[in-house]
């Protein structure tokens, strides 16, 4: 029998509906232990140039030996080709077509137990952010545990300006890290029975993610606000900035920290008009770092909470090559167009009406023609982002007046349907909040079988042992130079 009608066989015990689970793991693991044999011992290469090959297998049913074939001829194509891409592995060359073909249909159960496999494929060039985002997604839809796919998916997206495409991703809860064998979880034998969470088989052995930094943690964030700053989603971008801000640190703060609170004071005056103060978990002496390596930052905030719109201009044009050189000149022009809105949202809260006249002066230092101010106050009406009315006179436009309406003068069913919505989303939240929560007492040591098992004296028996809630779980390296670069 030929290799290839042995892979056939081999790959045909899989096949049944019927296994028990257990069976299914033991089979499944001979298959991949079997491949990994016929790789080392490069006996897989006698199908380094078969093209026909992969055609003898269904990526959906025969996910494990289309994985191994696949690698397989995509290494010989590389080696072929050490100066440049390959024809073959570029979009819509033939192992380019295989691989989509593949993340588009594969197995997730079996591509368990063959990640390091899965991950390789998945980090292929110029694969491109579709792929890559559904290949996340069909290998665990809940994407609650962060791999390296992540930050890989978020770098893609920013490079291709593909903004929307990050979104399925982003913008699911992250709740854990790929854990250690040190303790098991739930059942971690038998990775093809059915799992609350990826934390069950994405273990930092299955190879599914890269060995993570702390760096990595902190790019995905600050690209993941950046995501959403690029879509206008403002306080989604706080949110993924905030977590940036307040990560804790060993002694100072990282680049990547100092960056993160600058497109926070900018993104900050875009949602709320104001200059927001870091999460409450921030230390204070960390707030004084960013504060005084972000200085020209926090005097625009100043200028633009101040309704001086000559002195924004002012400090604008003076640390232009500050914002030039942090590539946040986009932002910070986009707070200066923001500027007319904030304070007109700021008039709302001290008085209940303006005429058009009074308007402009309150918020340009020089007269500005009243039809203009009353367009852009339509503009704020019609957006939503402005809850007033404007009651125009056809003989003087500088006499129409602008009332504010608060969000308790909204009609009833209006407020409602708005508070349902709120409840939903925040219902949805929580119910993903407490499944994960499970799968994290467990890994922290705080279920009640393992307080059980303190009592009873059956852990932390000598003074080595690691700390299973502080080392060796986390599956999160600490970055030793943390004011290192962010490339």
């Amino acid at each position: 029998m030929t290799l290839l009608a042995d892979i056939i066989s081999a790959s045909a015990n899989l096949h049944s509906n019927h296994l028990p689970s257990d069976e299914y793991d033991r089979r499944i693991r001979d298959l991949v232990e079997y491949f990994r044999r016929l790789q080392t011992t490069k006996a897989l290469d006698s199908f380094a140039n078969d093209e026909s090959c992969l055609n003898r297998f269904d990526p959906a049913i025969d996910s494990i030996p289309y994985l191994f074939v696949l690698r397989v001829q995509i290494q010989k194509a590389q080696e072929l080709n050490t100066d440049s891409l390959p024809a073959d592995l570029r979009p819509s060359g033939r192992l380019w077509t295989c691989a989509a073909h593949f993340l588009a249909s594969f197995d997730r159960v079996q591509v368990r137990y063959a990640g390091r496999e899965w991950r390789l494929l998945v980090e292929l060039p110029l694969l491109g952010a579709t792929l890559v985002k559904g290949a996340m997604l069909r290998l665990d839809p809940s994407c609650a545990v962060f791999t390296s796919s992540h930050l890989l998916l978020v770098r893609l997206c920013l490079q291709a300006k593909a903004y929307s495409c990050a979104l399925p991703v982003l913008n699911k809860q992250i709740c854990h890290f790929p854990i250690s064998q040190g303790r098991p979880s739930s059942d971690p034998s038998v990775l093809c029975a059915d799992h609350g969470s990826g934390v069950s088989f994405m273990t930092e052995a299955s190879g599914i993610s890269a060995k993570l930094s702390y760096r990595d943690y902190l790019q995905y964030f600050l690209y993941g606000g950046m995501v959403y700053m690029a879509l206008k989603e403002w306080r989604n971008a706080l949110h993924f900035l905030g977590i940036v801000i307040s990560t804790p640190g060993t002694s100072s703060v990282s680049l990547i920290m100092v960056e993160a609170y600058k497109k926070w004071v900018l993104v900050g005056l875009l949602e709320n008009g104001r200059l927001c103060p870091p999460p409450s978990i921030t230390t204070p002496h960390v707030v004084k770092v960013y504060q005084s390596l972000a200085r020209p930052y926090i005097i625009l905030a100043h200028a633009f909470e101040r309704g001086d719109l000559r002195r924004l201009n002012a400090e604008v044009d003076a640390a232009k090559g500050v914002w030039c050189a942090d590539n946040n000149l986009g932002l910070v022009s986009q707070v200066v167009g923001a500027f007319f809105s904030q304070t007109v949202i700021k008039l709302g809260k001290t008085f209940a009406a303006l005429t058009m006249a009074d308007l402009s002066k309150q918020v340009f230092p020089s007269p500005v023609c009243a039809e203009v101010t009353g367009s852009a106050v339509s503009s704020l009406i019609m957006s939503s982002a402005l809850n007033a009315t404007l009651v125009e006179t056809k003989d003087h436009a500088e006499a129409s007046m602008l009332r504010f309406s608060s969000i308790h003068s909204l009609p009833r069913l209006s407020r409602e349907l708005d508070l349902q919505s709120q409840l939903k989303q925040e219902m949805k939240l929580m119910g993903t909040l407490v499944i994960n929560l499970g799968e994290t007492n467990n890994n922290l040591g705080l279920s009640d079988e393992y307080v059980d098992s303190l009592h009873k004296g059956q852990v932390w028996s000598g003074s080595s042992e690691v700390n299973p809630i502080v080392g060796g779980e986390a599956g999160l390296e600490m970055d030793e130079d943390l004011m290192g670069d962010m490339s």
